[in-house]
């Protein structure tokens, strides 16, 4: 996979956590998802059909999940826009330096491209970043696709690739997830008519 490919879906995943709607952070997630989808068939070629298969299950996660996410948006629609706890600026300088540093601290896994396994292992610290640092449940939930993205780039960068069935079963435990978190922001938007995981601090049994 290009380095320019590598770069472009670790830059996705910070633009993700800068946007302010929800809509334009799925569309992002959408173009990372597509974006890996493409790299994987690339190299389809130079490997086995068991590969091929295993490209074609993340194209296809690359448009069902984004599809699932739009429908819950159009359930849970927004009166006025979540005001975020800091600043996009702040929210992409710390979520860029927690990549950095755990890139750093990370000691080489040794699965394959070395700029692909540092990009790999700053995505899915960026996912996390996204979760602890976006309100709303939907953006949540995005940042834990970033995340698993990044663990998808990384089997990707595996020579020879991960097993189609490990890809596939991935791929039904991803649905399975979304389908419940989404399901929770649903029964969220319901209760506090709004996705602001903020007014969960004050429940009390």
């Amino acid at each position: 996979m290009s380095d320019a490919l590598v770069t472009a879906i670790l830059a996705l995943g910070l633009a993700v956590i800068v946007v302010r709607r929800r809509s334009v952070a799925i569309a992002l997630l959408s173009a990372q998802s597509l974006l890996l989808g493409a790299g994987a068939l690339q190299l389809a070629g130079e490997r086995g059909s068991d590969y091929l298969v295993a490209s074609i299950v993340l194209a296809v996660k690359a448009i069902a999940i984004p599809i699932l996410l739009f429908a819950v948006l159009r359930q849970t629609r927004e009166q006025r826009l979540v005001a975020p706890a800091s600043g996009p600026l702040v929210r992409l300088a710390g979520a860029g330096a927690l990549a950095l540093l755990c890139v750093a601290l990370v000691p080489p896994l040794g699965l394959g491209d070395p700029q692909t396994e540092r990009t790999a292992v700053a995505l899915v610290f960026v996912g996390a970043a996204i979760v602890v640092a976006r309100r709303p449940a939907l953006l949540q939930l995005v940042g834990l696709i970033v995340a698993e993205n990044g663990l998808a780039l990384l089997a990707v960068s595996v020579p020879g690739g991960l097993p189609y069935v490990i890809e596939l079963g991935a791929l039904l435990d991803l649905v399975l997830v979304v389908t419940v978190a989404a399901a929770f922001t649903r029964r969220i938007h319901g209760e506090l008519g709004t996705g602001d995981t903020e007014l969960l601090r004050g429940l009390r049994d």
